[in-house]
């Protein structure tokens, strides 16, 4: 891979532990000839960074997805939560990362994403789509009360789901949401989408794994006594917004995906092994 010239790194949460990290990869970088630096995406100008270097969680890195994929860069990530699925080291390893930048000893994992249309009546785009590289969930604006969707694959309907909600992962998101309503592990490089109920009424409801080829249709239904009730839908958990019962979701893998960065000794395996205790 090509040696960088420059890194920026995003630190959301300005903790001193983040700091210090911060501080510590930084003079890693410049101790190997490669300049890094603090970014702010709200401030930032061209010329952009080669590569992004998150420091905290996944959701951290969700939070950047979009941007980095809209613009090319790298995106990659240091560890400082829980779980860290998409981080490609931990804090105890920023020598190494540092050193296989670098040299150029890194590697790049194209991670699928899903455009996520709101369309009215009409069939027309309400709003700009939103990307996701997790998943778009819809579900009851009010906790606990169930909806009904009807499901359509190319136009064709596939089911009508009473359930909490349901949700459309990648294999990336396979391990997040999806994973906690009983659906499948996903390897994150597969050409597929999983449709997950959640709670559903019927226990023959079951995820379903779809190529990606497929334009998903989510379209709300209203049972007596309900009608007035808010739906929402919300894109990798973090950007949420309001779903009216005569609009529809359209979601299909984007055009455009995200480069992650992988360290060569890091393969999925080994992540899965170490994060789910296997």
């Amino acid at each position: 891979m090509q040696r960088p010239s420059t890194i920026g790194i995003i630190s959301p949460l300005q903790t001193p532990d983040c700091l210090s990290v911060s501080q510590e990869f930084q003079q890693a970088c410049r101790q190997v000839g490669v300049r890094a630096f603090d970014f702010d995406i709200n401030t930032a100008q061209a010329p952009l960074p080669d590569i992004l270097i998150c420091l905290g969680g996944d959701g951290t890195l969700l939070s950047h997805a979009t941007y980095a994929a809209k613009r090319g860069i790298i995106l990659g990530g240091i560890n400082m939560g829980h779980l860290g699925f998409l981080a490609a080291c931990g804090r105890e390893s920023l020598q190494e990362l540092a050193h296989a930048l670098s040299h150029g000893q890194y590697g790049l994992e194209s991670r699928s994403m899903l455009s996520v249309s709101l369309q009215g009546a009409d069939g027309r785009d309400i709003c700009e789509p939103l990307l996701a590289l997790n998943e778009i969930s819809l579900m009851r604006d009010q906790t606990g009360k169930m909806i009904d969707v009807d499901v359509e694959l190319d136009g064709c309907l596939l089911n009508r789901y009473h359930a909490d909600g349901v949700l459309l992962a990648t294999p990336t998101g396979s391990t997040a949401y999806s994973l906690s309503a009983g659906g499948p592990l996903l390897w994150p490089t597969a050409g597929v989408m999983c449709l997950t109920p959640i709670c559903p009424h019927s226990l023959t409801s079951r995820p379903v794994v779809l190529p990606d080829s497929v334009e998903v249709t989510l379209r709300p239904r209203e049972r007596r006594g309900r009608a007035g009730e808010p739906l929402i839908y919300s894109v990798d958990g973090r950007d949420t917004r309001h779903i009216g019962t005569n609009e529809t979701l359209k979601v299909r893998k984007a055009d455009i995906a995200l480069k992650l960065l992988t360290l060569p000794e890091s393969d999925y395996a080994s992540r899965l092994r170490a994060k789910l205790g296997w």
